[in-house]
């Protein structure tokens, strides 16, 4: 989240290695999305240091085994640190398993949170003398995913998830006094407001838009369609109610992604982007405040959940020739990298930045932007503030303005409503919200979520279409 953990983990190192004389082997595992940004702060913080970087196929794998591994004559590493993902990781697991690592340090530490997961049984089966977990996401859920993280970390310690429940179960009602207690030694915590003094204000607004007149036709045909499923309420499948709920979600983005129009519906470029934008509530509004921040010199980060989203803003922004770049689970290595750079190059002319929540919310620096859009809320809004993070982050010089799009009397307004309540704040060491992908509300709050708002709809008179309003 732009605390700088990433520079603090790689000084520690290079305090190992000319305080203490400690060469390694170092491994850090860390997300491919923030490895070139690793790569660069270990070249600048610890250029003395030689940092591996081991990724590719397994022809490029091998490559670096027989040339960048070991010296021949006296079979020391020639490396100090290595640098990998989890999922070369896993797939190298009995290789990489063979060393005696100095240090292994894992990087968005909460993918470790559930010790059933491969990567789990994997890593804590490695040989090392030293670990850290490197997160910027608050500890959340469960104890036992608490418990999960200090196993990994201290194994004989937290030896027994039950000891540490029986101990620490009853807790809440104390504000965890016991758990604090007996996490300070293992955890240091960083929060912006005590390593950035200077950082300038995050501001954010709720944009609450209505839906345009073909969404919602869409939506109530999208409701009818689904009438015998929605009619079982808690009774209802988990599933069944999941998959009528992304429909609706992508119906509250765009009709486009409901029923994508004909290659030869318009006759030129002007009357599609009108129809682009009229499609879509939340694009009519977009579209006024891109061209006033256009206007005003800002730069701006939008960040969908949906890749098929994605492309609907990238043929809008060059309908508008607006400048861009884009990032997405698709966009990987190089690619990835040079797209970063460019934004972020002084006197870039990209005024947007394109990007899906989970793909580039997590340990990318875009702080050369001033404005975050958030088009669609995830379940979980932590993962909605990693999103913003990229931005309001240390190096920020202006205020960051946030506008969350949400459609008024629609599954993402009673979603986001229920999301603010769920949420715990982050005073107590747990958090409620789950950061997996899975919804974190039951059976009845989801047939809820389905409801809302459509008796309403359903009462509206078919008319004439009219501009959807905004409210904040």
């Amino acid at each position: 989240m732009g605390l700088g953990k990433t520079i603090q983990t790689i000084s520690f190192l290079n305090y190992l290695f000319h305080e203490h004389q400690l060469y390694g082997p170092f491994l850090l595992v860390v997300p491919l999305s923030t490895l070139t940004s690793w790569q660069r702060e270990i070249q600048t913080w610890a250029p003395q240091m030689n940092a591996v970087v081991y990724l590719g196929d397994i022809t490029s794998r091998n490559m670096i085994r027989t040339h960048e591994w070991m010296h021949p004559q006296t079979k020391r590493l020639k490396f100090n640190i290595l640098l990998t993902t989890y999922e070369i990781l896993l797939k190298d697991k009995s290789f990489l398993g063979g060393l005696n690592w100095a240090f292994i340090g894992v990087d968005e530490a909460h993918r470790l949170k559930n010790d059933d997961s491969l990567l789990y049984k994997t890593l804590i089966d490695f040989k090392s003398n030293h670990r850290l977990l490197i997160t910027g996401t608050p500890l959340q859920n469960s104890l036992k995913e608490l418990w999960s993280l200090l196993h990994f970390i201290m194994p004989e310690k937290f030896s027994s998830w039950e000891d540490f429940e029986e101990e620490h179960g009853k807790g809440r009602e104390f504000g965890y006094a016991s758990l604090h207690k007996e996490l300070e030694p293992f955890l240091l915590r960083r929060v912006k407001k005590d390593v950035e003094k200077s950082l300038p204000a995050k501001v954010e607004q709720i944009l609450r838009m209505e839906m345009s007149a073909l969404q919602k036709q869409y939506y109530k045909w999208i409701l009818t369609r689904n009438y015998k499923a929605l009619s079982k309420g808690s009774k209802g499948s988990t599933s069944g109610f999941l998959n009528i709920m992304m429909e609706l979600k992508k119906c509250c983005n765009h009709c486009y992604l409901i029923k994508p129009p004909d290659d030869n519906e318009f006759y030129n470029k002007q009357e599609a982007l009108q129809h682009l934008i009229r499609s879509s509530g939340k694009l009519i509004l977009l579209d006024k405040l891109l061209i006033r921040l256009r206007e005003r010199g800002n730069r701006v980060l939008i960040f969908s959940q949906m890749v098929r989203m994605l492309d609907i803003l990238a043929e809008y922004l060059k309908y508008r020739q607006f400048p861009f770049q884009r990032l997405d689970g698709s966009i990987k290595g190089e690619l990835r990298k040079q797209a970063l750079d460019h934004f972020n190059a002084e006197g870039s002319e990209d005024f947007c930045f394109l990007l899906s929540t989970r793909a580039g919310g997590l340990g990318i620096n875009l702080a050369s932007a001033d404005t975050v859009v958030i088009f669609d809320s995830d379940w979980n809004p932590q993962n909605d503030l990693q999103a913003q993070a990229r931005a309001h982050r240390i190096g920020q010089k202006k205020q960051v303005n946030i506008y969350r799009l949400v459609t008024k009397g629609s599954v993402e307004e009673d979603i986001l409503e229920r999301a603010k309540k769920k949420m715990v704040l982050d005073h107590l060491v747990i958090q409620r919200m789950d950061t997996t992908y899975s919804t974190p509300f039951n059976k009845e709050e989801l047939s809820a979520i389905l409801k809302f708002g459509a008796e309403e709809l359903f009462k509206e008179p078919e008319g004439e279409e009219q501009e959807p309003q905004v409210s904040s």
